[in-house]
């Protein structure tokens, strides 16, 4: 039996297997660092939004937008980031604004996740105070 150039056949199909896990580790690598830079201007976003808000109204609104302007401007989709904020909007008062979105493992360009439940959580945490002497609030 003739095996002459087998390890060439060999090493080229292993190879680019593990080029192209090793391609897409990098790829989720690189996913999962912009959902963290996204969540974490997002959370800042949010709190300084809040903070300079009259009210509660506007606040939710116009935090609703700012984090979704940071998830537009990250290259995500509107709605990817999900804000959260504990504590009571009165003077003097801390505010925890925690924004979190998820990256999927395994997913194909123009196609989608593959596997819908195999995704990473990112979770970024900002907390504020507002202002003692401001008024309207």
């Amino acid at each position: 039996m003739n095996e002459r150039g087998s390890a060439v056949v060999e090493m080229a199909v292993l190879g680019s297997l593990i080029f192209g896990v090793l391609l897409h580790v990098i790829v989720v690598f690189g996913a999962v660092h912009r959902a963290t830079l996204a969540t974490s201007a997002a959370a800042r976003e949010y709190g300084r939004v809040v903070v300079l808000a009259d009210g509660e109204a506007e606040a939710a609104s116009r935090g609703a937008l700012a984090v979704d302007t940071v998830a537009q401007n990250h290259g995500l989709d509107i709605g990817a980031l999900q804000p959260s904020v504990a504590g009571l909007r009165q003077r003097g008062e801390v505010l925890v604004v925690r924004v979190r979105t998820e990256v999927p493992v395994v997913a194909v360009p123009f196609l989608g996740p593959l596997i819908p439940q195999l995704r990473v959580p990112v979770e970024a945490t900002h907390a504020v105070r507002l202002d003692r002497f401001r008024s309207g609030t």
